[in-house]
């Protein structure tokens, strides 16, 4: 297996040895640079998902390194009495774990920061979304639908979740279905109220469903970012917990 390539968009695979920093510095920077572009469109996933995963990766490369100088042969020049064990000599100087470490060093507060920046991006939307559930709720909202309206134009996703015991909503959110049902053009005679006896009159699967709305003056891309953070503000909402 050759070195990672960040430009490949696969965070499943583990720098090897030996690496090209130079290399290295200019695909992880070309790749943060597509992120933020991303970013500038608030498109938020999946590049919030994939730099994380990263991090992971990079995390997991920072423990094979200190696996690798353990492993290091290193003579005994002494023993400690208060921890019990012998005192080693440095590791020689290996250029290639040094490679591996300067690499480390590189990606991880690039990355971090990015993840920051992604983090704090999601937030802010989130609070410009504006949720409310239409007409009153089942006892049973563990399914239902999701309307999410950009001015007069409205989408309608049908949803299914299981609960989740983490905190994080980002996470949780990953356990709820949706699938799309229908497009709704919101007037004075199409109101969420007759979107939701619409869908109960064509959709007998669930006579009585949960309907959470979802507004924004916002322009969001509904794949990327409207429908994601939805589904965490929905998940929010009926599994009790807080963001």
């Amino acid at each position: 297996m050759g070195p990672y390539n960040w430009s490949e968009g696969r965070s499943d695979r583990l720098l090897t040895l030996p690496l090209d920093e130079e290399l290295a510095r200019y695909q992880l920077m070309a790749y943060l640079q597509r992120v933020e572009h991303r970013y500038n469109e608030r498109k938020l996933y999946p590049h919030l998902d994939d730099l994380q995963a990263r991090r992971e990766t990079v995390l997991c490369m920072r423990r094979q390194k200190e696996e690798l100088e353990h492993a290091m042969a290193r003579d005994i020049i002494g023993f400690d009495l208060r921890a019990g064990g012998p005192i080693r000599s440095a590791p020689e100087d290996d250029g290639a774990v040094r490679s591996l470490e300067q690499v480390i060093d590189m990606a991880l507060p690039r990355i971090d920061k990015a993840l920051m920046r992604g983090t704090e991006l999601r937030q802010e939307i989130m609070q410009r979304i504006q949720l409310e559930p239409v007409g009153l709720l089942p006892l049973r909202t563990s399914e239902g639908y999701l309307l999410l309206r950009q001015g007069s134009a409205a989408r309608v996703y049908a949803y299914q979740l299981g609960l989740y015991d983490g905190g994080d909503m980002a996470e949780a959110s990953r356990l709820m279905r949706t699938v799309y049902v229908s497009d709704y053009t919101i007037s004075w005679t199409c109101t969420p109220e007759q979107v939701k006896a619409d869908l109960v009159r064509h959709r007998s699967t669930l006579p009585n469903p949960a309907v959470f709305a979802f507004s924004t003056e916002l322009l969001l891309p509904p794949i990327e970012t409207f429908l994601p953070l939805a589904k965490q503000l929905v998940y929010e909402l009926v599994a009790g917990t807080s963001r």
